[in-house]
C-alpha cells in the first residue's frame, strides 16, 4: 500500500463520508466529473467503467443509476477499508493499486474502458508521477478516454504554498501546476483533450490535523510558517479565527492515447492562462 494511504486510514471507511465537511460525499461537488465520464462513455462506447482509487464508492454509486445497462462499473482502491464500505453499498471491487493494476484486473479482454479518477495523482509525489502517468498509459487502448480531476494550480507560487503546507505536514504529496500537469501527460504519452474548472477544496486546520494526526503544536507552528511567506490570495490561502483555512484547487483533464487524432479543446489553452 502506497504509504501516505496508509497513514490515513484513520479517516477511511464510514467516516470518509464527513471528511473536509464531506466534500468527496458532496453530489454537487461531484456533478462536473459524473457528467463528463457519462458523456465520454457514450462518446467512445465504453462497456466497463474504472474509477481508480475510487474509495467508498461514491461516483460509482452516482453512475449507476445513469449508465446504459449492461455497462460494468469497478472501483480500484488501495485500502480495504475503504473497499468494505463501497461493497456495502453493491459496488464492485478490485483491491489494487493506481501504479500497478492491469487492464485484467478490472475488465475483460475484450472490454472498452474508461477510466476516471479524483483526487489521486498527488499521492504519488513530484518524482512518482511521471511513473504512474506512464503505467495508466500502458493500460489504456488507442480510442479510450482518460478523465481526471486534480487540484492543480495556474500560478507557481499557488502551487508553492500548498507545497509547503503539505511538506510541514510531514507528507510527501504535491501539487502541480496547470502547464506542469498538461506537460508531464505530454511526456507520458497523453494528449490533453479538455481542462475544465472544478469547485475547490476547503482546508481547515481542524480537518488538516484529524486527517494527518498533528496535534495542537504542530498547526500553531504550521501556521505561523504559512504566513511568513510571500503573499498569496485568499482563494489559495487566509487566516481564520482558530488559524487558517487553505484550498486546493481542482482542474478536470479529459485525456486520451496521444496516437488518437482528436482536437483539442481551446478551453484547455484558457485555463492556463494562454
Amino acid at each position: 500500500m502506497n504509504r501516505q494511504i496508509e497513514r490515513e486510514k484513520g479517516v477511511h471507511g464510514k467516516r470518509w463520508s464527513k471528511v473536509h465537511g464531506g466534500y468527496f460525499s458532496d453530489p454537487i461537488v461531484a456533478v462536473p466529473l459524473v457528467r463528463k465520464a457519462l458523456e465520454l462513455a457514450n462518446i467512445s462506447g465504453a462497456d466497463t467503467i474504472v474509477d481508480l482509487g475510487g474509495g467508498i464508492g461514491t461516483l460509482l454509486s452516482m453512475l449507476r443509476t445513469r449508465v446504459n445497462q449492461g455497462t460494468s462499473l469497478v472501483n480500484l482502491d488501495d485500502s480495504a477499508i475503504q473497499l468494505a464500505v463501497a461493497r456495502e453499498k453493491g459496488v464492485s471491487c478490485v483491491h489494487g493499486s493506481v501504479d500497478s493494476f492491469s487492464r485484467n484486473d478490472v475488465g475483460s479482454e475484450v472490454a472498452h474502458f474508461l477510466f476516471f479518477m479524483r483526487s489521486v495523482l498527488h499521492y504519488f509525489g513530484k518524482d512518482g508521477l511521471p511513473a504512474v502517468l506512464r503505467h495508466l498509459h500502458a493500460q489504456i487502448q488507442p480510442t479510450e478516454f482518460f478523465v481526471h480531476q486534480t487540484a492543480s494550480f495556474r500560478r507557481q507560487e499557488d502551487a508553492d504554498c500548498l507545497n509547503d503546507l503539505y511538506r510541514m505536514m510531514r507528507t510527501n504529496k504535491w501539487y502541480p501546476t496547470v502547464d506542469i500537469l498538461c506537460k508531464c501527460l505530454r511526456d507520458e504519452g497523453w494528449q490533453v483533450v479538455e481542462i475544465l474548472p472544478c469547485l475547490p477544496l476547503p482546508l481547515t486546520n481542524d480537518d488538516l490535523a484529524q486527517r494527518y494526526s498533528l496535534d495542537q503544536a504542530d498547526m500553531s507552528r504550521i501556521s505561523d510558517q504559512l504566513f511568513r511567506s510571500p503573499i498569496v490570495s485568499e482563494d489559495i490561502l487566509k487566516k481564520t479565527d482558530d488559524g487558517f483555512c487553505a484550498f486546493l484547487h481542482y482542474w478536470m483533464y479529459v485525456c486520451t492515447p496521444i496516437t488518437t487524432s482528436i482536437p483539442t479543446n481551446e478551453v484547455a489553452e484558457q485555463a492556463t492562462g494562454r
